[in-house]
């Protein structure tokens, strides 16, 4: 009896060693990520993809892994951009988008500065987006149209 519960819990701790696995990186899917309440995604940029990411009021949190097939670099721009943060420079108390570009350590915009045609995100690898929402005083009322609309394409061929 003594050993079939010690060969058990070899036989479980083999499973657990060989299931050691990279962490969840989402689930594949089309360019355009509309953001649910919680959302996360695997998004492949080519050298003809131009991929939305929209977000709204309702959504909680939304990652979202960009990961290049045939170009060089890609860009990350946003035509719409409100989310409401009480930190303007630090993006901490509030509402955030945080951009991961390939090489760069996690960027945070918030408030209306976000990354415009003219100063746009660029990654020469892989590109994370996170957006969170808080909920509590800070996650209503100020910004009845809180959200983000962006455009993810390849920038160099």
């Amino acid at each position: 009896m003594r050993t079939m519960g010690t060969v058990l819990g070899l036989v479980f701790t083999l499973v657990l060693i060989t299931s050691a696995r990279e962490p969840k990186e989402g689930k594949p899917g089309p360019p355009d990520v509309y953001c649910g309440k919680v959302t996360n995604r695997v998004v492949y940029i080519g050298a003809k993809t131009i991929a939305e990411f929209v977000a709204d009021k309702w959504t909680k949190r939304c990652t979202v892994l960009y990961k290049m097939t045939d170009c060089s670099e890609m860009e990350l721009t946003c035509s719409y951009f409100n989310v409401d943060n009480r930190d303007p420079y630090k993006c901490k108390k509030g509402n955030s988008l945080t951009v991961r570009a390939y090489g760069e350590p996690p960027r945070r915009f918030c408030k209306r500065d976000g990354p415009v045609p003219h100063f746009p995100v660029l990654s020469p690898g892989n590109m994370k987006i996170w957006y969170k929402s808080t909920t509590g005083i800070l996650g209503s009322g100020r910004y009845p149209d809180q959200g983000v609309k962006c455009t993810i394409k390849c920038y160099k061929e």
